[in-house]
């Protein structure tokens, strides 16, 4: 439906962007209406939860382990016939309601009062669900307050951050029995096709799938009909299959953060799990999150191919960094670990496949140092550029903060922060010359 607004040109952009401002914020009230809804299904599970077992007692003179099993089942299958739903979408759905009534007041009352969606809601049962009871309200006060700041698959990167921080269990002990359950295996699909899942260290993944994508990436061309996609999945099968050298000459390019305190002790992958404590300072394996010290000691000590990022053990600073094949300029290295994914709001793209864009272009006098330089992916990076959406350093945040402020066509503003703000510092200055291997001769992108 065409709607005509004023009889100029500049009265007719101003009505069509309010009618534009006003569907958004409708949509933004339906979304608050739809958790609320959503809470209040919640409640009324975990209540029928407790009638179903109550009245299992009545009828069975006791409500014995199998009185009740059979009690939830019963109920499991009136809610999937009365729903439309099916029996194991609704067992998740009674097992989260119990979750957030039982374990996680806090997060249902979010939900109720439309502060967080549903997705945001099971991500903080999901991650709460591996902690033991006794945690899990610490977990919970820790993570609410960034449910109400990020879209859910940023804030799930949040929350598996935050549960290794509250679990009381070392992440060296947790990592051992977890490499117990590596394992492949075959789920059939339809249409002569089947998913291949393969369960290992998060280290040994990255790297496999960071090789597969460069691979693609070069052998995409004009002629090449293939999408990057498809090329992945062609250059892994072909290579395991010995049809092809589809991955020879490609080295994997991972990041790993260290804090300097964890490069003491002994540089092997943990075989026992009694090496750390809960609360120790942990590395991070960026594009996955926190990794055991014993992993992270045998990346800093052994491997050419990854590149390890050495912060202070108090402040948190990039204090070196070194060793990878092909090494960029030590500003790009810095970025990319400062960033981690592309900076516009909501976009979880990697920065080390994103692109390095001036706050303050080039061409307006903008210098190429890290307050001036932040990772977009190519859509967001024509946003910026071609698309009407602007963005700057909000004065409030301080010089080295990484703090971006986005405004978009209609006037609303958003601010994005990197997942561990803080720890950059300006690589070049008026006043500080740092030495000649942080200089980039490349030529800026913008």
């Amino acid at each position: 439906m065409k709607t005509t607004f004023g009889s100029s040109p500049g009265a007719a952009l101003d009505g069509l962007a309010r009618a534009i401002s006003d569907e958004v914020a409708g949509f933004v009230r339906d979304e608050r209406e739809i958790a609320k809804l959503q809470a209040r299904q919640a409640r009324r599970l975990a209540r029928a939860v407790g009638l179903a077992e109550s009245r299992a007692e009545l009828l069975q003179g006791g409500l014995t382990p199998k009185v009740r099993e059979w009690a939830r089942r019963s109920l499991r299958a009136e809610v999937a016939c009365a729903a439309r739903r099916s029996e194991g979408a609704v067992s998740r759905l009674i097992a989260d309601a119990e979750t957030l009534v039982e374990d996680l007041p806090s997060t249902l009352a979010a939900l109720e009062a439309g502060e967080v969606s549903y997705a945001h809601a099971r991500s903080v049962v999901v991650h709460a669900g591996s902690l033991p009871i006794e945690a899990r309200a610490g977990f919970e006060h820790a993570v609410l307050p960034q449910a109400r700041e990020k879209n859910p698959a940023r804030f799930d990167d949040a929350a598996r951050h935050l549960r290794e921080v509250h679990h009381p269990d070392s992440i060296t002990r947790r990592a051992v029995l977890a490499r117990e359950e590596r394992a492949v295996w075959l789920d059939a699909e339809r249409d002569g096709m089947a998913t291949l899942h393969h369960h290992l260290p998060a280290v040994d993944a990255l790297a496999i799938h960071d090789v597969i994508d460069q691979a693609a990436r070069a052998a995409r061309s004009d002629a090449e009909p293939r999408t990057q996609a498809q090329l992945r999945s062609d250059i892994l099968a072909d290579r395991i299959l010995g049809r092809a050298d589809g991955l020879l000459g490609f080295t994997p390019s991972v990041i790993v953060t260290v804090p300097a305190v964890v490069l003491a002790g002994c540089e092997s992958a943990p075989t026992t799990p009694a090496t750390s404590t809960p609360g120790d300072p942990h590395a991070e394996l960026h594009g996955y999150g926190p990794i055991d010290p014993g992993t992270a000691r045998r990346i800093a000590a052994a491997a050419p191919t990854f590149l390890r990022v050495l912060t202070h053990p108090v402040t948190g600073d990039v204090i070196e960094t070194a060793g990878r094949y092909r090494i960029p300029t030590a500003l790009r290295e810095v970025l990319v670990v400062a960033d981690e994914h592309c900076r516009f709001p909501g976009c979880g793209r990697r920065a080390a496949r994103c692109e390095l864009d001036h706050t303050v272009d080039w061409a307006h006098g903008g210098r190429s140092t890290a307050s001036n330089l932040a990772h977009l992916c190519t859509s967001h990076h024509h946003l910026k550029h071609e698309g009407g959406w602007q963005v700057a350093r909000p004065p409030d945040t301080g010089p080295a903060s990484r703090t971006l402020e986005w405004r978009s066509p209609l006037g609303a503003t958003y601010r994005t922060t990197p997942p561990t703000q803080g720890g950059v510092r300006e690589l070049q200055s008026a006043h500080h010359h740092p030495p000649p291997r942080v200089r980039s001769t490349d030529p800026p992108p913008f």
